[in-house]
């Protein structure tokens, strides 16, 4: 049920917090030093606040909770150290500074702003680790970024440290105070999330070399995702399913039910790559006396009249080793129409054309030969596309008449045919990742359903047949039923989504409906997932979870589907801009927590960002140029048939939550062994996650609370129906911390209560 929103007059007893605007802690003739919630963006020439008040801060246990201290000096700093002491309470309870990280805030440039509601400038977003000394400007701030992690086994109470500044010729010290409430937070998040990571392009930005080296910084990405309660997507690119499909002769095309000279399949081979040349091949070589003529002898048919294709024989020694520089294959004239043609190996005369040698017969010392062909002639850019059919195929020896390529009819035993599944690399990846770091889920492309890129609307394959095959149907049920059969008995089921397909259009739903229920019938305990820009109940009926855009989830049509047990997440994308709630670097601080908020509201179980590290694209730079997102934060994309340097401009920061160490790809090729540096954004996130966990928990408490705790159920429901002081749609919402912050310190001692009358 989606939980209501009353307009309840709640009475908060707001405390003085940093708020919005901040808290000047220290006045010296030097330097001004104030501080800030960490649901703010301190832009560089923000006004010092007049305001004064304490850094204090509460947290849960197991809690991360951050705070902004700000340097406004009024004469330039040169090499400022800064540190903070362990955090001590009465009786020698201690949470040491190892569990504090000081980042330092930095700014990225906006030239060009996200929306028409944006604005260019200087804004704040990446906190790399604070490393060494650094300086300060007159007359300009410079944010400090403290986290503190608080133990699981901290005791309850009020805890103090000191940060410490200091430069040769001044210094100062800055008490803080942190109350530990007397609860825990859950390890793993309530809420689920999925944020793809490209593995590519951390290869690229850290300048590795190894499949090892990438496992390895990998590794600290995944460690980032868990210390900021988010999962990624996919987590087993590098530790993948290894399948292979047993007793199929061909590779390289597709066995063709629709277009066929004789028999049940013809063997279609489409290039439709302008980078590669596609080839159709016989799987297994083809044993040969050299001595002997060969006829091979087919019936061909091509999308286009007079297309040209080409078909070679590659030969092979005694060691099954390609013997390279004996030219055998021919070009030949396609038709619309089949047509039979021909290739002889006489080991007496080669083929000639004009008068030169085109084709060698098998040399004397091979031993096997292999068949291939071509829809159009390969060359060496494979810039040449087309479509091309073959069938009856045959490799006879002319001197006994055997026919030594009997498959080549392309018809395939249904009882030869078999799926072989190893789910070693891909266990080994889940104890690590979902059984040791929390992660909350992982995405399961699937694309044996569909053909070509992520936004494909072609029926898919497997091992060459075509969807809707008796051959397909065995291979994706025997696949997906090992899958489910795999997750179930590791303890993992449920944790999958099966995402294969992106954002559909209401045209698209027949195809998205068919792939849905080829999975359900294949293996019905899997999780089947679908993000829709324009959401409806006309395809939630084959669908467990359904993720749209923010702006268009509509709690009303959604209703139904979720009191029947599906879930509903949502996701943010390089649309809406401002003044919706949205993900951009230049937008307002709160929005990344808002969207936690309003998921709670509408009873929305995971959020969606479609990636992480997007710092390239390809199509939009000159061949071998990186963008340095340190210097250019605009999230450019290269597809959906954009032209070379001509990609769309999606946001600044649009799927791109971590930066790469490496701030000059172009010049600077240190291997980066480390991590990756977070975001202001992914800061405040996390701290929304939080939010979400509070209030679960509060509902928790709620559902088994006894008699005699029923103004504490009173409390807790007023604050779980907060109402427009908040929002009241994702363009209309709060933009001032201190509404957010107040709730949660309510929620937060609530919590408390409610724990210790346990």
């Amino acid at each position: 049920m989606i939980r209501a929103f009353l307009l309840i007059c709640v009475v908060f007893t707001f405390v003085l917090s940093a708020g919005a605007n901040g808290l000047l802690v220290e006045n010296t003739p030097e330097c001004k030093i104030w501080w800030a919630v960490n649901t703010s963006k301190i832009m560089r020439d923000a006004p010092v606040p007049d305001q004064k008040g304490k850094i204090q801060i509460q947290a849960a246990r197991n809690e991360y909770e951050g705070f902004q201290v700000v340097l406004s000096p009024l004469v330039e700093f040169k090499n400022i150290s800064v540190s903070i002491t362990d955090f001590t309470q009465k009786g020698d309870e201690v949470i040491p500074a190892a569990n504090i990280k000081i980042r330092q805030v930095e700014y990225v440039h906006v030239t060009k702003p996200s929306g028409k509601y944006h604005k260019t400038g200087w804004y704040p977003d990446p906190l790399p680790l604070y490393e060494k000394p650094f300086d300060a400007k007159a007359e300009t701030n410079t944010p400090l970024w403290f986290t503190v992690k608080v133990p699981e086994n901290a005791t309850p109470g009020i805890y103090k440290a000191v940060i410490k500044f200091a430069t040769a010729n001044w210094e100062a010290s800055i008490p803080v105070e942190l109350k530990v409430w007397d609860f825990s937070m859950p390890e793993v998040p309530h809420i689920r999330s999925a944020f793809n990571l490209y593995s590519g392009l951390i290869h690229q930005y850290h300048n590795l070399e190894t499949k090892e080296e990438l496992k390895q910084v990998l590794d600290l990405y995944y460690q980032s995702f868990k210390e900021y309660r988010i999962s990624p997507q996919e987590i087993f690119d590098q530790y993948p399913i290894s399948k292979s499909v047993k007793g199929v002769k061909w590779a390289g095309g597709t066995f063709d039910p629709d277009t066929v000279f004789e028999g049940r399949y013809s063997y279609q081979v489409n290039d439709n790559s302008v980078r590669a040349n596609i080839e159709g091949r016989a799987k297994e070589l083809i044993e040969v006396t050299p001595e002997k003529p060969y006829l091979l002898k087919w019936w061909a048919k091509t999308l286009e009249d007079g297309q040209k294709y080409f078909v070679s024989v590659k030969s092979y020694d005694a060691n099954k080793e390609q013997i390279h520089w004996h030219l055998q294959g021919t070009i030949y004239d396609g038709s619309v129409s089949w047509k039979q043609d021909s290739l002889l190996l006489d080991p007496e005369n080669p083929i000639l054309v004009d008068r030169l040698i085109a084709c060698r017969p098998i040399p004397a010392e091979a031993k096997y030969v292999s068949v291939q062909f071509y829809p159009v002639v390969p060359f060496t850019r494979g810039e040449l596309t087309g479509v091309f059919w073959m069938d009856n195929l045959s490799f006879t020896d002319v001197q006994t008449g055997e026919n030594l390529l009997p498959h080549g009819d392309f018809e395939q035993n249904m009882d030869e045919l078999d799926l072989e599944i190893d789910f070693t690399e891909f266990n080994y990846a889940a104890h690590k990742y979902l059984d040791g770091y929390g992660f909350t889920g992982f995405r399961f492309k699937v694309p044996e359903l569909r053909e070509g890129a992520y936004y494909g609307r072609k029926a898919g394959w497997f091992g060459g047949f075509v969807n809707g095959t008796d051959e397909y149907k065995k291979l994706i049920s025997r696949y997906l039923g090992a899958f489910q059969q795999n997750l179930e008995k590791n303890g993992w089921l449920g944790k999958e989504y099966l995402y294969w397909v992106d954002e559909p259009k209401h045209e698209d739903y027949e195809f998205v409906r068919e792939g849905m229920k080829t999975i359900h019938a294949a293996a019905p305990k899997l999780k089947r997932f679908i993000t829709e820009n324009n959401p409806g109940p006309e395809i939630m009926d084959v669908t467990d979870i359904g993720c749209p855009v923010l702006i268009q989830f509509n709690p009303e049509k959604s209703k139904k589907w979720m009191e029947q047990g599906r879930e509903m997440w949502s996701y943010l994308m390089c649309w809406p801009k401002d003044p919706h709630v949205n993900l951009f670097i230049d937008a307002d601080a709160i929005n990344m927590r808002m969207w936690l908020w309003m998921s709670y509201r509408y009873n929305l179980t995971g959020i969606l960002v479609w990636s992480a590290n997007v710092w390239n694209a390809e199509g939009c730079s000159p061949p071998g140029i990186l963008q340095n997102i340190w210097e250019d934060p605009m999230t450019y994309k290269d597809s959906y048939g954009a032209p070379v340097g001509g990609g769309m401009e999606f946001g600044n920061g649009d799927g791109m939550f971590f930066y790469p160490p490496n701030r000059d790809p172009n010049n600077d090729k240190t291997k980066y062994l480390r991590g990756p540096v977070p975001s202001v954004r992914l800061e405040i996130l996390r701290e929304g996650i939080d939010d979400y966990d509070y209030m679960m928990m509060l509902e928790k408490y709620v559902e088994s609370a006894s008699p005699n705790q029923k103004g504490l159920v009173k409390k807790a429901r007023q604050l779980l129906h907060f109402g427009d002081e908040v929002f009241t749609s994702d363009r209309v919402y709060t933009k001032n911390p201190e509404v957010l912050m107040n709730y949660r310190k309510q929620m937060g001692e609530l919590l408390e209560k409610f724990s210790s009358a346990k």
